[in-house]
This record gives structure tokens, sequence and C-alpha cells, in this order.
């Protein structure tokens, strides 16, 4: 399982919180049934949450829709969970500069806060989204990174550390192609996107937890690329998909022993 930390938390907690009162609609409908010995009132409640404030791509009030549709607005989507890998070289497998980055587990979570684009027709759609994008690195080793320092640089400490994270925090800005299926009897649909995606850098962190010293938490870009780009595509039915994204960028910046160390991630899919 893929631990969140607290601010990420909070986020999370803040965004559900902003959904539950701005975007959950309740309609009634009641029918009245006569019958010989009594009247009988049936009551049918159905729900319908929507995460997206503004124009949408499609027209929720039964109107008949019209192409090109304009759509954009504040939306919480396309709620990235899953897994990294480093890739060096073309290898899975880190090279002797790099060994001292060996991890454990590494992980990756995003979502989109604002999209912008055009539905073409009732299959396909171009849109340009924004929001934010964390990235997880356990590092096996007892080191501490070397903090307003290039190349990448680092230290052997003499405590162990139960838990030794590298943080990077990004700015996401993807642009996208969508094609989806007809529906089928319950209205969900098999789709398919991809596109390109760049990334601002935020902020860096060290975050350690030891019996000696508790937890820690040092702020530092750590050479960490100021400025990200890559390819990603999703695969999915209804609302849930399988995403795999690929940065062609460096990792890190201005540390030449490691050039071609880059960043695979993969995992699933919310609110597609």
């Amino acid at each position: 399982m893929i631990k969140l930390y607290t601010p990420l938390k909070t986020i999370l907690a803040t965004a559900t919180l902003f959904i539950g009162i701005n975007s959950i609609h309740a309609q009634e409908k009641v029918d009245k049934k006569e019958t010989t010995e009594t009247d009988t009132i049936v009551v049918s409640k159905s729900i319908k949450v929507t995460t997206e404030i503004g124009k949408k791509d499609y027209d929720d009030r039964g109107n008949k829709i019209k192409y090109p549709r304009v759509f954009g607005g504040l939306t919480f989507t396309r709620i990235d969970w899953g897994f990294s890998r480093l890739i060096d070289n073309g290898s899975f497998t880190l090279g002797e500069d790099s060994k001292f980055l060996s991890y454990s587990k590494a992980s990756n979570f995003g979502f989109d806060i604002a999209q912008f684009g055009v539905r073409a027709s009732d299959a396909v759609k171009f849109y340009v989204s924004t929001g934010f994008e964390w990235n997880y690195l356990r590092l096996k080793k007892d080191i501490i990174l070397t903090p307003d320092q290039s190349p990448l640089s680092y230290e052997e400490s003499d405590i162990h550390y139960k838990k030794n994270v590298l943080t990077s925090t990004y700015l996401r800005i993807p642009l996208t192609f969508e094609w989806r299926g007809p529906s089928n009897h319950n209205g969900r649909r098999a789709k398919v996107a991809a596109g390109l995606m760049t990334g601002i850098l935020l902020k860096g962190s060290q975050r350690l937890k030891s019996s000696e010293l508790g937890k820690q938490s040092i702020r530092d870009n750590y050479n960490l690329a100021s400025f990200q780009y890559g390819a990603f595509t999703r695969v999915g039915f209804g609302s849930f998909a399988l995403f795999g994204k690929y940065y062609f960028n460096d990792m890190f910046e201005n540390s030449p022993e490691q050039k071609n160390l880059s960043n695979f991630t993969f995992g699933l899919t919310l609110g597609f």
C-alpha cells in the first residue's frame, strides 16, 4: 500500500470536502399510485456526483448536444496513484554512479484541478489541464543528500533510518487527446487517452525517521529537474483506467554522473 504523507492527506481531505459541498445533487421523483384500498406514494432518489465547476463537455439536462463544444473550469479528476521505476541508460538496474539512490519502493501520486478543451465529436476531445504530482523514492541506504550542492552528492550516516524518502512536487500540465467508444447499457464507455506533459518543480525534500532523532524533514531541490517533460497514456472503462508515464528528461540536472537517469511510472487512474 502506498503511504500518503500528512500534507498530501490534508490536500485530499480539503478537496473531498469541497466536492461534497459543491458537487452532490439529489433529485427526488414522487409518483402517486391509486389502489382500491389506499393511496401509495413511491419516492425514488437518484444521486449524481459531479466534480466539475464550469462548462462541461456534455449536456446533463437532456438537451441536444452540438459539436464542437468548448468546455473548461475547475475540476478534481484524473487521480493517478501508482508506482515508479528509475531507468538508468535504458536499464531498470542502477549503474555504479547512481547506486546510492537504490530504493525499496517508489511511488507516484497526482491529480488535475483545472481543464480547458474542445469536444470535437461524441467520440473525440482535446484538452489541456493542470494539477499537482508527487514522487516518493524510499532509499535503501542510510545516506544524507547534501543540500545546495551541485552536482548531486551525499554523505553516509552512522544512524540507521527507518524511513529515508526523497520527495519531489511538480505542477503538471498535460495536453491530452481522448477517444471514447459507444455507451453500453449502463452508460459506461471504453476510453483511450494519450498526450504530452510538462511539469515545473515546486519543491524537493528528504524525509527521515530514526530512533535517535525522530522525524526530520530537510527541504532542498537536490538538483531535481526544474522542468520535466514526457508522454503518457491511459486505457480504461467508465471512471477507471490504467496509466503509464515516461519522462524524457533526466531526473537530476547539473549532475553528470546521473545523466540519462529518468523516471517511469504506472498505476491506476480514478475519475477518467
